[in-house]
């Protein structure tokens, strides 16, 4: 498979922590997202939740408690300051919830995007476009801090579960490599990286 490699510039930014550390002290941060697929077709992990955990479907109902779950998720991470529109209030969170069941990452697939339960409470989501009869794609995937350490894992394999079960073939999704708890998550069950690409924000009020 051809990987895209990022340019001169993007890979000294990558690889230089002086250089964005310089960076993030003028508000402006920079960091290079990888593309990733999951072939579904060969054989997947079995799903095991911690006690006291469950899937369950989408509730359109239930976007505000979902809202304060992604803002609390991300709260403190590279990606809230990369997609700070979004993770920087709950009301982001909501209005990126909103475009994608808009269509902005696909066409919002809700039978197989899926909420995170802690004995009734929403602690989590995974939120999930396709893009043709066989691509799927995986906008989102949040778990509370508190509530990480195995149940995120098994959440996301329930979705890849399903989707194959479904027909789909292929996943793909989008993560920051600096996010090295989700990065090695992906690649542990199989994802491999196509291309990377730039992101960068300016917060000039930080």
């Amino acid at each position: 498979m051809y990987v895209t490699r990022p340019s001169l510039w993007a890979t000294l930014v990558f690889r230089c922590r002086f250089l964005t550390r310089l960076l993030d002290g003028w508000g402006f941060v920079y960091r290079i997202r990888a593309s990733m697929v999951l072939d579904l077709r060969p054989r997947l992990p079995e799903i095991h939740f911690p006690p006291g955990y469950l899937a369950c479907e989408w509730d359109e109902d239930r976007l505000p408690e979902v809202a304060v779950v992604d803002h609390a998720a991300y709260e403190g991470t590279i990606d809230a300051r990369l997609y700070a529109p979004y993770f920087k209030t709950v009301a982001g969170c909501e209005r990126m919830w909103r475009e994608c069941i808009n269509g902005k990452f696909g066409k919002f697939d809700p039978a197989h995007t899926l909420l995170l339960r802690h004995h009734g409470q929403i602690c989590g989501d995974i939120m999930i476009s396709t893009r043709g009869s066989k691509e799927a794609f995986i906008g989102n995937l949040a778990v509370l801090p508190e509530r990480q350490g195995g149940a995120g894992k098994a959440l996301l394999l329930t979705a890849l579960h399903a989707l194959r079960e479904g027909g789909f073939e292929r996943v793909s999704l989008a993560v920051t490599p600096d996010n090295q708890r989700a990065f090695q998550l992906y690649r542990r069950l199989g994802f491999r990286v196509t291309s990377y690409f730039p992101m960068a924000h300016f917060d000039r009020l930080r």
